[in-house]
């Protein structure tokens, strides 16, 4: 080959100096390594509580709604909203950051064993490189080589579970819930595992730049093949670590829809259900009301039996020899009355509360739970249809009663009132059945108001959850049909209470003129005495007086 004609050495000085650069890129590279090592092994801490809360939480969710009633609305949304969460947030959070840090130590690696390479002959490096990949290949089990695309379906996935939060209904709440946070279990065991392999090539890493360096320059040339095998295994390191960090952004994407969407839908049903329970007394309190109102009208019904042969004006002498004794029971009557309009006032001033307090909470409900929700129940049409017929057969009467009385009340004609009096009595039997039938139905929407809130309060369930709902919507209905009821109701004792009020006028104007006539005549005062003693002579005159006052 003959002697090397270089004045300056350079052939000898120049290699040895590039070996000792690429022998501190080495250096460099090592550091790295051990670094990535550290950073893992305290990654998979913290991938092991994360997993640990995840599925934690996820198995209190699944606990939770397994056996759902409103008392566990409250205990879900503290989970969701709860410590647990936030730290587990916490935790993911921490571990995004990780894997950021992880990628940018892997980068530098590959920069650090690039720039030892590229110190070295072309020719050289171009040799190697084909050996160097197989034994990369060889490195790698087939679960590490099938991780990069798994990761791509996890993160998927994922994706998946947060446009279904993103569009959450109530009947996808349960669902998606327990789906989102056993995800978060999942794909954080799956995150813990790729920093498991990352630290293993971060050593394996470490163990080949370590040897490198132990060995004199004239032997790194050797170990060029490694150099190159641990280049393969910094870029798979941060191919895992972006991978990871891709899932451990979704994750937290996850975490930030869920709490944000589930904790308010869960606190919206909590709330309704407080409030739902709140109303509880006040249902209870309305159907004592009508109880009460209806064992009246039955008494003030009883009452009533017989006051058209009592107030009969065909019957002069009768109106004059019971007035006494009819008088006293009238006022008792009247009594009665106001005793039931008071009950039905207080029924209706319970329901009329509960269904204000409802209708304003339901308002307050979120979109997710109410859109798609009738508020309307097919099964109480047919009450409502009952009820409605039976408002506009009240209401008839009611303008006809109360035509009448303003007629008694302006006539001068004493035979006329008489005898619009006398009909209008009759019909009071009848119409008292009437409003003991309204009553009923005032009774029975108390009924079904109650029981919509015991279905609120009671078990919960997929199928069950939007008829829950409605049962909102139904103790609304019910309270308003009844607030409609009771002010009929209402109307009608008020003017039966004036033409009971009407009989006592009458009535005593009618005594107050036969003891008038009966003074000037000098016949005794107390009537049942006169009728059971006085002469047969006595009694066709006063027939024939009384008569002539109701202007027969």
């Amino acid at each position: 080959m003959g002697i090397c004609s270089c004045v300056t050495n350079d052939c000898i000085t120049q290699p040895q100096l590039k070996l000792e650069t690429a022998l501190q890129s080495v250096q460099n590279c090592n550091n790295a390594a051990k670094q990535t090592i550290n950073l893992c092994t305290s990654t998979l801490s913290t991938g092991d509580n994360l997993v640990t809360l995840g599925k934690s939480i996820q198995d209190s969710l699944l606990g939770a709604v397994t056996d759902l009633d409103a008392e566990s609305f409250a205990v879900i949304a503290d989970l969701i909203d709860g410590d647990m969460t936030r730290e587990a947030k916490t935790l993911a959070t921490s571990m995004r950051e990780q894997s950021d840090q992880c990628i940018e130590l892997s980068m530098s690696m590959v920069k650090s064993l690039e720039d030892s390479v590229d110190e070295l002959p072309d020719t050289i490096e171009r040799y190697i490189e084909k050996k160097a990949q197989q034994a990369i290949t060889e490195e790698l089990s087939t679960e590490e080589r099938g991780l990069t695309g798994n990761i791509t379906k996890d993160i998927d996935e994922l994706s998946t579970c947060i446009d279904a939060i993103d569009n959450l209904k109530l009947l996808t709440a349960i669902q998606s819930g327990s789906n989102a946070f056993m995800a978060i279990a999942s794909k954080s065991e799956i995150c813990r595992k790729v920093f498991d392999v990352i630290r293993k090539f971060a050593t394996s890493i470490t163990s080949i730049t370590q040897s490198i360096l132990e060995l004199d320059i004239s032997a790194v040339i050797s170990k060029v093949k490694d150099i190159l095998t641990a280049i393969g295994l910094c870029r798979y390191i941060k191919e895992f670590a972006e991978g990871c960090r891709g899932l451990m952004e979704k994750i937290v994407d996850l975490f930030e829809g869920a709490a944000d969407k589930l904790s308010l839908l869960w606190k919206a049903l909590t709330s309704a259900k407080e409030r739902m329970a709140d109303c509880l007394a006040d249902v209870i309190d309305a159907h004592s009301f009508c109880d009460t109102a209806g064992e009246k009208m039955k008494l003030l019904r009883n009452s009533m039996d017989g006051i058209d042969e009592r107030f009969n004006p065909d019957s002069p002498l009768t109106i004059l020899t019971k007035s006494f004794s009819g008088s006293s029971r009238l006022g008792d009557s009247i009594n009665v009355a106001r005793e039931i309009d008071d009950q039905v006032a207080a029924a209706k001033s319970k329901m009329e509360h509960a269904a204000n307090a409802i209708a304003k909470e339901y308002k307050c409900l979120p979109p997710m739970i109410t859109d798609g929700i009738s508020e309307s129940i097919d099964d109480d049409r047919d009450v409502e249809v009952a009820a409605k017929s039976q408002i506009a057969k009240m209401e008839s009467e009611l303008k006809e009663f109360e035509k009448s009385l303003d007629m008694i009340k302006s006539t001068d004609n004493s035979l006329t009132s008489g005898k619009l009096l006398y009909n209008q009595v009759s019909s009071l039997p009848r119409k008292m059945d009437t409003c003991e039938q309204m009553i009923d139905i005032c009774r029975n929407c108390a009924s079904k108001g109650k029981l919509s809130i015991d279905t609120f309060l009671g078990k919960w369930s997929l199928e069950t959850a939007v008829s829950q709902i409605q049962q909102m919507c139904r103790l609304v209905i019910t309270s308003r049909l009844l607030e409609e009821v009771a002010m009929h109701i209402r109307r009608m004792l008020l003017v039966m209470s004036r033409l009971l009020e009407e009989i006592m006028k009458q009535v005593k104007s009618t005594v107050g003129q036969a003891h008038q006539f009966l003074s000037e005549s000098g016949v005794e005062s107390r009537v049942e005495s006169l009728v059971d003693s006085a002469s047969e002579a006595v009694v066709d005159k006063l027939d024939s007086m009384m008569g002539k006052f109701l202007g027969k």
